[in-house]
């Protein structure tokens, strides 16, 4: 792979992990929370083989929905610590919230993230009984580029031609519907995204792969094989045509799903209700996204 590129990707990570000790500072964590760090989901002492579980201190005794999360960074940065205040409020919503860490580009490619995020699903499968989770509602919470991540392991779960075309074994945890916020859908488009990433994601060569047909978000069997997903965006996201071009394939597929896009307002930028959880607008955000998944 490029080299440069490559030292500008691990800068950019660098930059963003310096950003979240200033970020921090300013953010109190919420009360009511028990929160668990650091649990190693697989037995090879990788450093983003880990999650987080979030439980609300008012429901000892009660089975709750699981929401799986699953952080944004545009598969290049980014890490489940940044999303630990946005899974925090998701859990004082009345849910068992497992916040997972995967491994990032370059350091490997979109089948190995999908690996992580399959092998920290079957994990939790194991022990969500005993977290006091509820097996028949489990929900996937994406932001960013951890939304792309989740429509697709959501998709190879369904459909074994796009499991074959990946190479990856899906977990059979099943996922009842999506939460999908700000996705970065789309990866190979022209554009700053599609410009770079498509080679670090599936390879060089990628084009004369299975998988290639896939990797445009509007195949007909992949957005077939969706689970109801609720989607959010707003005008001052700088990625919000993927969200609206992709709801449009929703549609046309007549697939069950729900599309909130915020007006013009300077504070809702990209993912703004995990970036800035605390404004009024994120937790109308959590609020409208988790009414939508309790229905399934």
């Amino acid at each position: 792979m490029n080299s440069v590129m490559t030292k500008q990707f691990y800068k950019q990570r660098s930059d963003f992990e310096k950003s979240c000790v200033t970020r921090d500072e300013k953010l109190t964590f919420p009360d009511g929370v028990d929160f668990t760090e650091n649990i190693a989901y697989a037995d090879d002492n990788e450093k983003a083989h880990r999650l987080d579980i979030f439980r609300p201190q008012n429901a000892k005794d009660t089975m709750l929905p699981v929401i799986i999360n699953v952080h944004g960074g545009g598969l290049l940065l980014g890490n489940k610590e940044f999303n630990r205040y946005f899974c925090a409020l998701l859990c004082k919503k009345g849910f068992l919230v497992y916040s997972i860490e995967y491994r990032l580009v370059p350091d490997c490619m979109i089948f190995d993230q999908l690996r992580d995020v399959f092998a920290a699903m079957d994990f939790i499968k194991k022990r969500v009984k005993p977290d006091g989770g509820d097996l028949s509602h489990v929900y996937m919470v994406g932001d960013s580029g951890g939304a792309c991540l989740i429509t697709y392991a959501n998709a190879i779960q369904n459909s074994y031609k796009i499991a074959k075309a990946a190479g990856v074994k899906p977990s059979d945890l099943h996922v009842s519907a999506l939460g999908l916020i700000s996705g970065m859908f789309y990866t190979t488009k022209f554009d700053k995204i599609g410009l770079f990433l498509p080679k670090f994601l599936y390879g060089k060569n990628y084009k004369k792969t299975p998988f290639f047909k896939y990797v445009n978000p509007e195949n007909k069997e992949l957005v077939n094989s969706l689970a109801p997903a609720w989607l959010v965006t707003s005008h001052n996201d700088h990625l919000r045509k993927y969200t609206i071009n992709f709801e449009k394939a929703l549609a046309a597929a007549q697939k069950e799903h729900e599309l909130i896009d915020y007006p013009k307002n300077k504070n809702l930028t990209h993912a703004f209700s995990v970036f800035e959880p605390f404004l009024d607008e994120s937790s109308e955000v959590i609020d409208m996204m988790t009414e939508y998944l309790r229905k399934f």
